[in-house]
């Protein structure tokens, strides 16, 4: 049996994971083989798991969620020698892969392309596509696409939500779009729509040989309990230098309460998300920056910190941080 393969991309912060989240748990009567970057970031409620075996979750609905942390090509292996056990092979792109290329590498397993979905944020998509850096990534996103699905059309005003359409009307006109609010969208409008377009337009021109990954560094940030203030402090140096931020955060105030941190663009929340369950109660936060634009004072912070990073992979058999964080919405 030959499963279609349907590839999600879009940047980092797009709502990817939110789509993916409703795709593996609610009621569509379809059993999809999803292969993700990172367990953490699927969000599924505990009476829905059948099984979890190691990079392997088996969801009461048929769908079953793969971790890709050994490699996509191995994960897409798994699903295939139980092809019978499913009707759709879905993979994730990450937030700075170009998917053309992950539908390419995916193309040696012969499976047939069902089609590329790019997700874009509707308020902050002029400020990415503008970006010296990270513009080049956005707009081939946009290019590859079957259907792009504008996300978060509730955040922006109404000029910037109409600058938003103009810059995709520009630069991926013939890329039929959907607009929505938290990725919501009858699951009829994103299967079949595949034109070809995501690998056609990866292999020609020189992006094909763009390396995403000597521009972007992700940054594991850890610590105990912090205050307010110093948490805040944080949050604005956040919005000045990352691009896009996620993770944890344990507040000495109220150190019981996990609190769910989520930046994207020049917008961030940090809202109560349940208890620890037993784990120490510890700030952990996951950024991606530009590389240019790492502070300088960056190594002041080892001392309140624990501070990791390394090169952000965009490859079909590298999407992965390596850490377990919280919902790319």
């Amino acid at each position: 049996m030959t499963l279609p393969l349907t590839v999600i991309g879009g940047y980092l912060g797009a709502g990817k994971t939110t789509l993916l989240n409703r795709i593996l748990t609610e009621d569509h009567g379809r059993r999809f083989g999803v292969i993700v970057n990172d367990f953490g970031a699927v969000n599924v409620d505990a009476s829905l798991i059948a099984n979890h075996d190691g990079d392997t979750i088996s969801l009461t609905n048929g769908c079953i969620c793969c971790s890709a942390t050994d490699g996509t090509a191995e994960a897409i292996a798994r699903i295939v020698k139980r092809s019978a056990e499913f009707d759709h092979i879905i993979i994730e792109a990450s937030g700075v892969a170009e998917p053309g290329k992950v539908a390419r590498n995916a193309a040696g397993f012969r499976l047939p392309l069902d089609g590329v979905i790019v997700l874009a944020d509707a308020e902050q998509l002029p400020d990415q596509a503008a970006n010296r850096y990270a513009g080049r990534s956005v707009l081939a996103q946009l290019r590859q696409a079957d259907v792009i699905v504008l996300n978060k059309v509730d955040l922006p005003s109404p000029a910037r939500l109409e600058e938003t359409r103009a810059l995709i009307a520009r630069h991926a006109a013939d890329v039929p779009v959907l607009e929505t609010e938290q990725a919501r969208l009858p699951y009829a409008l994103l299967f079949g729509v595949g034109r070809g377009a995501a690998v056609a337009a990866w292999t020609a021109g020189p992006e094909a040989a763009h390396d995403h990954a000597a521009e972007y560094v992700a940054e594991l940030l850890e610590r105990g309990p912090m205050s307010r203030a110093a948490f805040e402090e944080l949050a604005q140096e956040q919005m000045e230098f990352a691009i896009r931020a996620k993770g944890h955060v344990a507040l000495s105030d109220a150190p019981e309460v996990r609190h769910l941190y989520q930046k994207v663009g020049r917008r961030w929340t940090l809202v109560p998300d349940g208890g620890w369950d037993g784990e120490p109660s510890r700030t952990r936060i996951v950024t991606i920056r530009i590389r240019e634009d790492l502070p300088n004072h960056r190594h002041a912070r080892q001392n309140m910190w624990r501070v990791s990073g390394a090169p952000f992979a965009s490859g079909v058999d590298r999407d992965r941080t390596g850490v377990s964080t919280q919902s790319d919405c």
